[in-house]
């Protein structure tokens, strides 16, 4: 199932960092959202809808007198048991609906990087490919691991590129072409701060010192999140509805649904396994954050791969780590409306992150692995969208006296 949100109104979204009137003075917002976010959302709607016995779902549906006939559990599981039962969403993109045609938006990757000039945009001829260099630089440096350095052959200054690309833009790039132009973010949305002052109810007068600003989201007109997922019979109790409202972020601000239609990948995947038998390796482009943090206490690597050696197996692939481009971390936190406390604090590897690899293994098995699936080191965390990944081919920088 594929639906996109339309916002009617501003949005909120709050970061994982504490926040208090007086204190922690400024709340701002993430966008998109985080998976924990989106599967709060559709778990919302399918008990408003389908349900609406908020504290039976609470303690498990146990004394339910609905329990016997009822399929809710089983779809989006139970806060008693912490399993989202037979939910699974791919990921959330920011995305333009126009008619009937759907253009997704993908964060820039982080090995993408543009010429530095002051005080101008970056054309698409000012747009550079960071890959890893086939020796490794000796000496003393801070890279983890000793991975691989990534670089250019580009000789003047260079800087991080923000923004989004559309899908074609990111099939280019994850082929190894020319990525076109980055959409700047007032491009899809603006950030609107608001102020606020904590009132007492008891004398029905405000707070001394206790004034705070709050970041909201304004998307553009036909812009909106594309959410991909399975598990659930139907979001709404009529299940011929195509379109609905639902409530989205904090203050379950109001938003419009509708089905939409799926992305495509087919033909993509048919050049990249051409392109991918010529290639030194294949990189992994995250297009939702993810978690890595169970195994290493690294946050960044996953448990899968080996920090001693950088070689590891995923899903009977066995593959090195030749070098990763991270921008740093996001941090994951929000509030658990079942249990009415907050969640715990997390760091997350952002959007946008990528990853270099080597393998024996054949295109085929690593599309089937990686592509457009979730990769998170717990499997409830993959199961609600973290660490979307799209494939794409890679080759040693070369330099102009390299043969």
């Amino acid at each position: 199932m594929q639906i996109f949100i339309e916002p009617s109104d501003v949005l909120l979204f709050r970061d994982g960092r504490p926040f208090s009137a007086g204190e922690g003075h400024r709340a701002r917002s993430i966008f998109p959202p985080t998976p924990n976010t989106i599967q709060g959302v559709i778990r919302s709607k399918v008990l408003a809808e389908r349900c609406g016995r908020y504290q039976e779902y609470r303690d498990g549906c146990l004394h339910c007198p609905e329990n016997n006939n009822c399929t809710i559990p089983e779809e989006i599981g139970t806060p008693a048991h912490n399993h989202y039962g037979n939910l699974q969403i791919k990921g959330t993109l920011l995305a333009k609906h126009e008619k009937s045609d759907l253009t997704a938006y993908f964060p820039v990757p982080t090995d993408i990087v543009q010429v530095k000039k002051k005080n101008a945009p970056a054309p698409e001829s000012q747009l550079r490919y960071l890959s890893p260099l086939r020796e490794k630089i000796p000496g003393i440096n801070d890279l983890a691991y000793s991975l691989h350095s990534l670089w250019t052959t580009e000789s003047t200054p260079i800087e991080a590129v923000q923004g989004f690309l559309n899908q074609q833009n990111l099939v280019n790039y994850l082929l190894g072409e020319n990525p076109g132009n980055v959409v700047s973010f007032d491009k899809l949305y603006e950030r609107e701060s608001r102020f606020g002052i904590e009132v007492d109810n008891n004398i029905q007068a405000v707070k001394e010192g206790k004034l705070y600003q709050t970041e909201f989201i304004r998307c553009k007109e036909n812009i909106g999140l594309y959410i991909e997922f399975e598990g659930i019979k139907n979001l709404s109790a009529n299940p011929d509805s195509d379109i609905g409202l639902i409530g989205i972020g904090g203050e379950n601000r109001v938003a419009s649904y509708t089905n939409t239609i799926g992305i495509d990948w087919r033909d993509f995947k048919d050049k990249l396994m051409t392109q991918l038998k010529g290639s030194d390796g294949f990189k992994i482009y995250l297009a939702t954050p993810t978690i890595f943090d169970s195994e290493h206490q690294q946050g960044w690597l996953p448990k899968w791969i080996n920090p001693n050696t950088l070689s590891g197996e995923y899903e009977g692939i066995k593959l090195k780590l030749v070098s990763a481009a991270i921008s740093g971390y996001q941090t994951i936190g929000g509030w658990d409306v079942a249990h009415n406390k907050p969640k715990p604090t997390r760091r997350a590897v952002m959007a946008g992150s990528v990853y270099y690899f080597q393998t024996e293994a054949t295109p085929e098995e690593i599309l089937k692995a990686f592509h457009w699936q979730n990769l998170a080191d717990e499997k409830s965390e993959a199961q609600i969208g973290y660490g979307l990944s799209l494939v794409g081919s890679w080759n040693y920088c070369k330099f102009t006296d390299d043969k």
